[in-house]
């Protein structure tokens, strides 16, 4: 089979759709679905079907992907045999900007541990600024948050959302209480206007930001409460156990990898870097 048309189907699948794989590959949404369906014919079943607006795998599709990813990191493992481990590495690599303080400073150090000369270009934001980033060829390989269950990307590790707020603050004597979120894009803002409309709850949206700092500082200055990633908690915050906050998400962290990643990044030396990060931190 051509390996090609295996990547193009494995990037489908990592991105979530036809037309990021397109943008991920620099081909046309078309060009995407001329090569999937070269590899029907060639392997002569199904891989997609139509659901609603959305194509999804077959359940040979399915059987197929998980060959398709032993595959092509057989083939990653052969040339990486061969040539060895690349020197002087460039990485651009995004990071969302609540696991900057907590995470990040981690996984650099677990990726120099692999590649002593590697260098970084750091961009963060959101993990759909990020996603979009990426579509756009600026980042190699992203850490973004997905809902529990999918399939984009590498797992790194298992989150759920907690509310904060500044150590012995009297947030329940406010009214309506105020709130420092993450732009609407994020599911814990989403979960928490939800679940604050269905409590009949009174609250303000005092602040919407991208911005961890600046979240943590109108928590320290007893403007807020928030609703963020627990690994993102500082020491100066506490977490909130009360039955009158909404309930908040899980999620998963998990690092995404550009299909146009340099030929060094491999999945394998992705998976490297997780195993390192997991044993430094205990995750």
């Amino acid at each position: 089979m051509d390996t090609e048309l295996l990547k193009t189907l494995v990037a489908i699948v990592d991105h979530g759709s036809f037309q990021r794989a397109a943008m991920q590959t620099f081909r046309t949404p078309s060009a995407i679905s001329m090569q999937m369906k070269r590899l029907e014919e060639h392997i002569g079943a199904e891989l997609f079907t139509k659901q609603g607006r959305e194509q999804v795998l077959t359940e040979k599709g399915q059987q197929l992907v998980g060959y398709a990813r032993q595959i092509l990191q057989l083939q990653e493992s052969a040339l990486q045999s061969i040539v060895g481990p690349k020197q002087n590495a460039f990485i651009n690599l995004g990071c969302p900007n609540d696991y900057v303080s907590n995470l990040l400073v981690v996984i650099m150090s677990a990726m120099e541990s692999l590649l002593p000369s590697i260098q970084f270009r750091i961009r963060t934001g959101t993990s759909i600024e990020l996603r979009e980033l990426m579509d756009k060829g600026e980042i190699d390989l992203a850490l973004v948050t997905r809902t529990p269950g999918s399939d984009e990307g590498l797992t790194l590790f298992q989150d759920k959302g907690v509310w904060v707020a500044k150590k012995d603050f009297d947030w329940q004597s406010l009214s309506p209480l105020p709130l420092a979120l993450y732009e609407s894009g994020c599911k814990f803002h989403s979960s928490a206007i939800d679940g604050f409309q269905k409590k009949g709850m009174p609250y303000q949206l005092y602040c919407v930001t991208s911005n961890l700092t600046l979240i943590e500082s109108l928590l320290m200055a007893e403007k807020a409460i928030s609703a963020i990633a627990s690994i993102s908690v500082n020491d100066a915050l506490e977490i909130i156990e009360s039955d009158l906050l909404p309930n908040l998400p899980s999620v998963e962290i998990a690092f995404t990898r550009s299909a146009s990643a340099p030929d060094w990044l491999t999945v394998e030396w992705v998976e490297s870097v997780i195993e390192n990060v997991i044993e430094s931190t205990g995750m």
